[in-house]
């Protein structure tokens, strides 16, 4: 079993993120790979202030899924253009590319989970 409180969870400043602009918070919500059975490479919170970005990545061997818990967001896959809302959920599978981006005047806040193909 695994058991976390919130105020155990310390966000970690990443600048640059992949790229991107300004710098992403994130909080590890499990230690991968060991808390993911060996199958992922990260499961996260990120928080994204007004601004800032997620820069263009490709997943190889890998797949990343994204919920959004709040805000807004313009994502782009492949070239295609998302806009993103609460609730919403995306994957990106191995070989695809991706970027994402906050949209609203408050901060976008998703969970992320990466796992081995």
């Amino acid at each position: 079993m695994l058991y976390k409180k919130a105020s155990e969870m310390k966000p970690t400043p990443i600048p640059h993120c992949m790229g991107g602009e300004g710098t992403v918070m994130m909080e590890r919500l499990l230690d991968a790979p060991a808390e993911m059975l060996g199958k992922g490479r990260a499961y996260v919170r990120h928080t994204l202030a007004p601004g800032v970005t997620i820069g263009r990545h490709t997943h190889e061997h890998e797949m990343e899924s994204m919920v959004i818990v709040s805000g807004r967001a313009v994502h782009i896959i492949n070239g295609e253009e998302q806009i993103l809302e609460k609730g919403d959920i995306i994957a990106a599978m191995p070989g695809d590319t991706h970027q994402i981006a906050c949209l609203s005047d408050e901060p976008l806040v998703l969970i992320a989970q990466v796992l081995y193909e």
